[in-house]
């Protein structure tokens, strides 16, 4: 068998080399789409790197002119420099999503005068220029959603006349004033834009599609709205007397407007370095971000109080900000320690001695909850880490937070049957249980499930599948839950209450087998 998967293998490479003999990269293929308006000699190559690891775009070279499709979708590209794909003049299709691109120089798609179609999702563009969709005069179709862009410049898609379809849903889409003129030009070229296209600022607009909305309901005259606004470090900072500790204050570039300054207790602060005061110049990054460092070096007790990193702007004026307490060198404080676990990876801060500190959970891909949920951890009055408490967060493995789900539901005649189904279904995939809480939350819910054998025997099919399920988690894993909770024991004793009630009953034999 394995020698006629080979076979096959060098087969399907032999046919992929043969439409693109220059192409040489193994994770490449080509495959020939015949065309109805062309001569049976006439084909048309399609060329497949999708998930090749490509951290830039082959050269156009390795390709034969006659490629129609080109899918370089699920890479590492970064960048598109200008000229990327010269001489593919017969390309129609080109998908570039989900890889890293935030750059795409003028003239990157240079040469592709009968390009239809380009996919740009999902990448990091996070601004756009007219020049970068030069000589694409034939594209009808565009995607550029899942980009981290805010907005889109006006005249951005002169150079595309043929455009009819168009995706520009993100994280970030800010449906103000600036999108007026986008308004009036997808009405007046008939351009259909997807209805995943929706505006996620400011918040009385969230939610509503572009394409609905009226242009009087565009405005900049409300109160400024910022997607990301960040201050590292996030907590109060303890810290001595010539310590050295930055600042940096992220904000989200909505325009050339957006300027970063600080102070501290409200009073301006700029660079003096015989107080070792230093600003840096602000950053924009990705023409979405802006970034300004402050740096306290040699620190004193000057330094102790309030610090505020602030954004102005046409449109308003926000503020972020936290606090410092130098300390002398005979105060007593708890340490930074970093304490990663099952409820995620946590960095606590500094703390003075008697004090509590406060952390909040990680987020799961869940959702956030509605109240901000925190980890706490006491410093006693010795400066030594003491009680703590995790309770309200989630556990980090979407395994473990379904099955700890799973323990917190009632279980009765009625929804047994339902919960060993999806427990079944859960532990199916216990190759991947990597958490000692994952047997043990298994180990609870078995246990509960036996107990109403006598009720629902149709249970015990499922009691068994988890049990055998379970031999696939990895032995240090099941030696831990074992040490911990006796779940192999607890596990191996259901099972064999489902070995008693069978035979009790006279029936015929077991019908699954642990081995």
């Amino acid at each position: 068998m394995r020698a006629l998967l080979a076979l096959l293998a060098a087969l399907a490479a032999a046919r992929g080399s043969r439409y693109c003999p220059e192409l040489m990269i193994d994770s490449c293929h080509c495959t020939a789409e015949r065309s109805k308006e062309f001569s049976r000699q006439s084909v048309r190559v399609k060329a497949v790197c999708d998930d090749a690891d490509l951290t830039e775009t082959m050269q156009p070279s390795s390709l034969p002119n006659k490629t129609v499709s080109l899918i370089l979708s699920n890479n590492k590209i970064s960048a598109l420099k200008n000229n990327s794909f010269l001489g593919l003049t017969a390309l129609e299709r080109l998908d570039l999503s989900s890889n890293l691109i935030s750059r795409i120089a003028p003239g990157a798609f240079h040469g592709l005068k009968a390009l239809r179609r380009l996919d740009l999702s999902s990448n990091r563009i996070g601004c756009f220029s007219a020049d970068m969709f030069l000589d694409l005069g034939r594209l009808s179709k565009l995607n550029l959603s899942g980009n981290i862009f805010s907005t889109l410049p006006e005249g951005l898609f002169t150079h595309v006349p043929s455009l009819r379809a168009l995706q520009v849903g993100t994280d970030s889409l800010f449906c103000d004033c600036q999108l007026r003129w986008f308004l009036s030009w997808i009405r007046s070229q008939a351009v259909r834009v997807g209805n995943e296209s929706v505006c996620v600022y400011p918040a009385r607009l969230r939610g509503l599609e572009l394409r609905g909305l009226q242009e009087q309901q565009l405005t900049c005259d409300g109160p400024l709205e910022l997607p990301v606004l960040q201050l590292i470090p996030t907590q109060r900072q303890l810290v001595f007397r010539g310590d050295r500790l930055p600042l940096q204050c992220t904000a989200s570039f909505l325009d050339p407007s957006v300027r970063l300054s600080w102070s501290h207790e409200q009073r301006p602060v700029q660079t003096l370095e015989d107080r070792g005061l230093y600003v840096e110049d602000s950053i924009v990054h990705d023409c979405c971000l802006v970034t300004s460092e402050l740096i306290l070096s040699n620190i004193d007790a000057g330094v102790s109080g309030n610090w505020q990193c602030h954004v102005t702007s046409s449109r308003g004026n926000s503020s972020i900000g936290m606090e410092i307490v130098v300390l002398e060198t005979t105060t007593l404080y708890c340490g930074a320690e970093r304490v990663s676990s099952n409820k995620g990876d946590f960095r606590w801060p500094k703390t003075l001695a008697g004090f509590m500190a406060f952390l909040p959970c990680v987020a799961s891909s869940s959702g956030s909850a509605p109240l901000e949920k925190r980890a706490w951890r006491r410093c006693d009055r010795s400066g030594r880490w003491a009680e703590h408490d995790y309770n309200q967060c989630s556990y980090t493995s979407q395994f473990t937070r379904s099955l700890h789900e799973l323990t917190q539901v009632s279980v009765n005649v009625s929804s047994a049957l339902v919960l060993a189904q999806r427990l079944s279904s859960l532990s199916s995939r216990a190759a991947l249980f990597g958490d000692v809480m994952d047997v043990i939350f298994v180990t609870h819910l078995v246990e509960r499930l036996t107990r109403l054998l006598d009720h629902v025997r149709e249970l015990a099919d499922h009691v068994l599948d988890v049990a055998s399920n379970m031999m696939a988690v990895e032995e240090h894993v099941l030696w831990m839950a074992q040490n911990e909770a006796r779940a192999c024991t607890r596990i191996v004793q259901c099972v064999e209450r489902i070995a008693d009630l069978a035979l009790n009953a006279n029936t015929t034999g077991v019908s699954k087998v642990i081995f």
